[in-house]
């Protein structure tokens, strides 16, 4: 029984061949099979199962020698070994003897070492394997917890936050029109003073009249003293509702004020989440970022003009390496002798072999910005290659038309192409590139700009309104180009706001917002009634910016204005904060492509499809028209939406004028 204690009982048999041999060694008995699973470091358990008839009793004779060759499975040599017996036993099953019988080997010490290890290891191995598939199980659980968790706070957050922007929209409004009220209130009884002091002093001239004692004015004295009285009642009454006016107005600004409050405390998770959500699309070994999530049609696709605005977004943020890898891409591309195509798949292969002027320039542009805020000329290859396009796109008269295929020639095209070899001019001092610049702006002024009508064309021979020429007018030329070109800035985003601005239903999934915000054309022209385009409302939002930096100094009654409609906008544009149907990540918050899916912009393509669709796009110049960055021209703002939320948290715009 002791030496039973020694052995190790493991689940995997393991089969072998034995002999019975005599004192010289000489075989007396055939081959035969058995197998084992309880090994020791000096021996092995035998079992074999209907044993011939008369090898019994030369097995259970204490020490009786076998040789033994024992097969370990996946192992190629097979172990040769002398035994002798130490113990036996016969078991009687139902069709057979079982017989089990305690072998003492006398194997080579690497050979008993072997065996040994193999049965510690099938011993072991079974628990480690489920110690770890249970640690997994723990990790998975407590991720997917976590997730979850995350996922449930985030929808929180975004839900309570809309609804606070809502509600805060709705008491100014409500406040703005009890001031209204207020101030009718004061004109109606300013007027009802005048009228009774206008009366008393008419009263007081009848009564030296009357004091005469003639009785003639006595009804008209008696007359005016009612009509007095009237007149007071009705003063005394409008001061009583004037005063429950002003009560309740008291008690909707102190709402308002924790609103605003309120508002800031979740809008630097606001923030962080739409960021991380641009992160989290990144893709790893190409470094694009997915332009939309929620669209099943363009679940794989990374827009060349998404990745130029998501690299300018890492490069503010100081997220420099994430930046790089697009570059990156973009480089290799320019390396090869590629183009620099509208769309790629996430994973790198192009899906769109076609190549416009304005996602080129947009590139070029984010690599400039990028080597302004780093001085790396690393990436200034790719910013070649797009002036080289750019240039073989230019006509005589210095135009750039759409791309080598077309022949249309778009004012946003020309806009990005200035922009973008503006700022190569003054990084560089080139002169072709200044020269280039020069032309384009020639180019726009014959073309897009014009005196009557639309202040601006959507390109050659196009007079259809596109917002986004409006609002990069402002970011691309700036504010003091735009007056000596006598261009009257104000006016051309009056004419955005007049034309283009809608009030539209957003429907959530939470329940329905009313929003303000900028369609992507005179919408009066479009059958299918307003839209919101949130890229193209943060754009005006980042032109508002831009006029209030401008006006800083020189008209700061001005600059107010155009910093109460950017921060207007920024919040009716925050309502429409979704959290995308993500696959990745926890739902962190973005915004939709626009305030309805499926419809017409107007400009040859449609809005994505899904009612949680988020959008790369919309997302990325939220965040810059947030932080108060012109990309356009490389520079940031003295004044920015960020700066305003944080210094002024009590004062929200709630009109746009």
């Amino acid at each position: 029984m002791d030496n039973r204690r020694k052995y190790i009982r493991i689940s995997t048999v393991v089969p072998i061949e034995f002999c019975i041999v005599d004192e010289e060694n000489k075989r007396i008995t055939p081959w035969l099979q058995g197998f084992t699973h309880d090994i020791g470091r000096g021996g092995l358990c035998l079992l074999i199962n209907d044993l011939w008839w008369g090898f019994w009793d030369k097995l259970k004779t204490r020490d009786a020698k076998l040789l033994l060759h024992i097969n370990i499975p996946f192992k190629k040599d097979v172990i040769e070994s002398s035994a002798k017996v130490a113990w036996a036993s016969q078991e009687k099953q139902k069709d057979f003897y079982r017989y089990v019988i305690g072998l003492q080997l006398f194997a080579k010490e690497q050979d008993a070492k072997k065996l040994f290890h193999y049965a510690l290891f099938h011993k072991f191995t079974p628990l480690a394997a489920t110690g770890a598939m249970v640690t997994l199980f723990l990790f998975a659980a407590a991720f997917f917890l976590k997730s979850h968790m995350l996922t449930v706070e985030n929808r929180s957050l975004v839900k309570s936050y809309v609804n606070i922007l809502d509600r805060s929209s709705g008491l100014k409004e409500f406040i703005d029109e009890e001031k209204n009220k207020n101030a009718s209130f004061n004109e109606i009884r300013n007027n009802l003073s005048e009228k009774i002091t206008l009366l008393e002093t008419q009263l007081k001239d009848y009564a030296k009249v009357e004091s005469n004692g003639s009785g003639l004015l006595s009804e008209k004295i008696n007359s005016i003293k009612k009509e007095i009285e009237i007149l007071r009642k009705e003063s005394d009454f409008l001061k009583v509702k004037q005063k429950e006016y002003n009560e309740t107005t008291v008690g909707l600004k102190k709402e308002f004020k924790d609103l605003g409050r309120a508002k800031i405390r979740a809008e630097d998770k606001i923030i962080k989440g739409v960021y991380s959500w641009i992160k989290n699309r990144q893709d790893l070994v190409s470094g694009l970022v997915l332009s939309y999530e929620g669209d099943e049609s363009l679940k794989k696709m990374s827009f060349t003009y998404d990745q130029a605005l998501a690299a300018i977004t890492f490069v503010i943020l100081n997220d420099r390496e994430r930046a790089e890898k697009i570059f990156d891409f973009y480089l290799k591309k320019v390396n090869k002798g590629e183009n620099i195509y509208n769309a790629y798949y996430t994973q790198g292969d192009c899906a769109e072999y076609v190549a416009h002027s304005g996602p080129n320039a947009w590139l070029g542009i984010a690599v400039l910005d990028y080597y302004k805020e780093t001085k790396s000329a690393k990436y200034l290859p790719v910013a070649e290659k797009v002036s080289d396009f750019l240039l073989a796109m230019m006509d005589k008269e210095g135009g750039i038309k759409g791309g080598p295929t077309v022949e249309w020639y778009a004012t946003e095209h020309n806009l990005d192409a200035f922009a973008f070899f503006d700022s190569f001019y003054k990084i560089t001092k080139q002169d072709k590139y200044r020269d280039a610049a020069e032309k384009i702006k020639k180019w726009i002024l014959k073309y897009a700009y014009t005196s009557y009508g639309p202040p601006v064309n959507r390109g050659k021979g196009d007079s259809t309104i596109a917002t986004d020429t409006y609002a990069w007018s402002v970011t691309a030329f700036g504010v003091e180009e735009l007056i000596s070109l006598k261009m009257n800035p104000e006016r051309i985003l009056e004419f955005a706001v007049e034309n283009c601005e809608v009030s539209v239903s957003f429907k959530r999934k939470e329940g329905e917002v009313f929003v303000r915000g900028f369609d992507f054309a005179k919408f009066r022209n479009c059958a299918r009634g307003g839209i919101v385009s949130c890229e193209w409302t943060a754009q005006m939002i980042l032109s508002f910016e831009i006029m209030a930096d401008y006006y800083k100094a020189k008209d700061p009654g001005k600059s107010r204005e155009y910093l109460n409609k950017s921060v207007f906008y920024s919040d009716e544009l925050q309502k429409m904060l979704i959290t995308s149907a993500s696959k990745i990540g926890v739902e962190d918050p973005c915004l939709p492509y626009a305030s309805s899916a499926q419809v017409d912009t107007g400009h040859g393509w449609r809005t994505p499809s899904g009612d949680r669709t988020g959008s790369l796009s919309s997302s990325a110049y939220f965040l810059i028209a947030y932080l108060g960055y012109n990309p356009l021209k490389g520079e940031y703002l003295s004044l920015s939406l960020k700066e305003i939320y944080e210094t002024e948290p009590d004062k929200f715009a709630s009109k746009a004028n």
